[in-house]
């Protein structure tokens, strides 16, 4: 038994240096909208996880729907950064058929709870689903954190922005929304 502890600590630190880099070589990367082709993406991965509620949401049914997926953790400071711009994309287009998801990596729901009282954020701003083992982050061949996947009214990856996004009202991010919900 304390075997097994002691791999569930080793891994979860792991993870978390593992993340931490991945975290900091996004940050790096140049802050914009890029072709899905730099993820190396023929068609959108699969994407069925719960949400806090322990709903099981598929993002296929979203077709119909420009949809938001960002990768974060909550120990991620541009993650934190960027959320409050997450929950403005959300607010300012939900209207007009925006879906923002915000996949956690590796975090129990009581450690993603904390994070959203501790930053005032409401638990229905923007739906927050969990990649517990970071399976999908993996299938969908994120570079680090935050990563958020742009898909269009079909379902299909438009671009990715490696990277916290810092001003949701700039051209470059609700310019490349607007052009999508119009279609």
């Amino acid at each position: 038994m304390l075997d097994l502890i002691k791999k569930q600590i080793a891994r979860g630190i792991f993870l978390s240096l593992f993340f931490i880099c991945l975290s900091l070589w996004g940050g790096y990367a140049s802050a914009q909208w890029q072709s899905v082709s730099k993820v190396s993406l023929n068609q959108t991965p699969p994407l069925l996880l719960n949400n806090l509620a322990g709903e099981t949401i598929d993002i296929k049914t979203f077709k119909g729907k420009v949809v938001i997926v960002n990768f974060w953790a909550s120990w991620c400071e541009p993650c934190r950064e960027e959320f409050t711009e997450l929950t403005y994309l959300q607010d300012k287009y939900s209207a007009k058929d925006l879906k923002v998801f915000a996949v956690n990596l590796a975090e129990m729901k009581p450690r993603i709870t904390q994070f959203i009282k501790g930053n005032g954020i409401s638990e229905n701003a923007i739906e927050i689903l969990q990649d517990r083992n970071s399976i999908i982050y993996k299938t969908w061949k994120a570079r680090g954190i935050p990563t958020t996947f742009l898909l269009n009214k079909q379902g299909k990856i438009d671009s990715v922005w490696t990277g916290a996004i810092e001003n949701a009202d700039s051209d470059e991010v609700s310019g490349r929304i607007e052009t999508l919900l119009r279609q």
